[in-house]
């Protein structure tokens, strides 16, 4: 009958038994259901996840501006002696050809990056919420996007190893810019409180893999 005993007097204290100890435990695995730490939580609710798509959409349409010179000096080349007026419509219409797909194949990506990371973690831990591990993935995808596209933009022409019109194009490329992707998914797998660095690391891990044989299985 030890069980049925509960602390419930402010001066003196009763004897604790085994049952006694487990309840609080119980109830604390319940509300740990969806615990993230040290992950901002207004950047995966509803109204941050769809801010950050936009933010990583408008970024790959503004880092598709190079692209512009690239395909006018492309019909150029093909046409020499086409008029002024017919080569501007073709490079209209073969620039925004090109934003649209590189914008849908951010979003896609992003997508399907944050379903298989929420996958791997509710694997790992199975009370996690999943439409908040899709997010947080999906935020990680976001981040890696923009710091990729920036420092193609911006880092890779002053030191001469690149040109800004490939940064959209380097997105969908096997380079060294998967540490950095990497790092944001190890970022997103420890923000579940019961992931481990060793589980973090080898659902980080696992996923750039996939990543990048997905890439190489994509046609140039």
């Amino acid at each position: 009958m030890g069980e049925h005993i509960v602390a419930g007097s402010r001066g003196g204290s009763l004897p604790t038994y085994e049952t006694d100890t487990k309840r609080p435990l119980m109830v604390s695995s319940v509300k740990g259901e969806t615990g993230f730490r040290g992950f901002p939580p207004r950047l995966v609710d509803r109204r941050g996840h769809a801010l950050s798509i936009a933010i990583v959409l408008l970024g790959t349409a503004a880092a598709s501006l190079p692209l512009w010179s690239r395909i006018r000096d492309q019909i150029g080349l093909r046409l020499p002696e086409a008029p002024e007026g017919s080569v501007e419509i073709g490079t209209a219409i073969g620039w925004g050809t090109a934003v649209l797909a590189n914008m849908a194949t951010v979003g896609v990506l992003g997508v399907l990056l944050g379903v298989v990371g929420a996958l791997a973690v509710r694997w790992a831990a199975p009370r996690s919420d999943f439409t908040r591990l899709r997010r947080t993935f999906t935020f990680a995808w976001v981040v890696f996007v923009l710091v990729k596209l920036a420092g193609w933009c911006l880092v890779m022409p002053l030191l001469s190893w690149g040109e800004a019109a490939d940064a959209v194009p380097a997105l969908t490329r096997v380079d060294a810019w998967l540490v950095l992707l990497f790092a944001a998914l190890l970022w997103a797998a420890r923000s579940v409180s019961d992931v481990a660095w060793p589980r973090a690391v080898a659902i980080a891990a696992s996923i750039t893999a996939l990543y990048s044989s997905t890439l190489l299985l994509l046609p140039a």
